[in-house]
């Protein structure tokens, strides 16, 4: 999630890992240091280094479980 909504919201990451957790499922639940839409390159506030990071993990989220 981004900082500027984790400011906005401070609670709902512990709500989305309460969930999680609930559920018996693995999740890993972060603050980037980027505010929000943070990944679209040539956006406003994108960061590259931030959005790097974001897209290698979901590309082994789905590496690892649709493949």
């Amino acid at each position: 999630m981004a900082q500027n909504d984790d400011k906005r919201e401070p609670d709902a990451k512990d709500v989305l890992k309460a969930a999680f957790a609930a559920a018996n499922r693995k999740a890993t639940v972060e603050v980037y240091p980027a505010d929000h839409g943070w990944c679209v390159k040539g956006g406003a506030v994108y960061n590259e280094a931030a959005a790097e990071k974001a897209w290698g993990v979901l590309t082994e989220l789905y590496r690892t479980n649709l493949a």
